[in-house]
């Protein structure tokens, strides 16, 4: 079996933070939680997640966080789907930026994708085994950027 990590509680749903999203976005390839400076991400199982969907959470984005806010980007990979890592050379000519790309992953196969990924990304890249995790990182992160204002 692939999983090596529990993935119990680690659906956002069954979460607290699930509470304090401002903004809930339920498209048909996944499901997006806005918060003040971040943004997690659940793609549904077998989805081909490429950039024509990427580009619509991305409008999405824009609208709520402007052009001036960067946010960290948490994708939760709850489930198995597919990314074409090439696409971020798409979200890099577009001129879109984050903070910090963050994968929080519970299987071997999504750790070899991470790290293949990785040659195309040009942001900060983090993984967790636990949400929780991730979301304590973002905001300490913060926490360190406003201290040293």
């Amino acid at each position: 079996m692939d999983n090596f990590h529990n993935t119990k509680n680690q659906i956002i749903k069954d979460q607290e933070i699930y509470k304090l999203a401002i903004e809930k976005h339920q498209l048909y390839f996944g499901s997006f939680y806005f918060y003040t400076n971040y943004i997690i991400a659940e793609i549904n199982e077998g989805v081909f997640y490429d950039w024509k969907k990427a580009n619509r959470m991305l409008k999405l984005a824009l609208k709520f966080y402007g052009n001036d806010v960067k946010p960290h980007y948490i994708s939760n990979r709850k489930n198995k789907y597919f990314v074409n890592p090439s696409d971020w050379l798409n979200f890099y000519k577009s001129e879109h930026r984050i903070s910090s790309y963050i994968i929080v992953h519970r299987t071997t196969s999504s750790m070899f994708n991470l790290k293949f990924e990785k040659m195309f990304i040009k942001d900060k890249v983090l993984h967790f085994y636990h949400l929780q995790d991730a979301i304590n990182w973002v905001l300490s992160a913060n926490e360190e950027d406003r201290n040293q204002l």
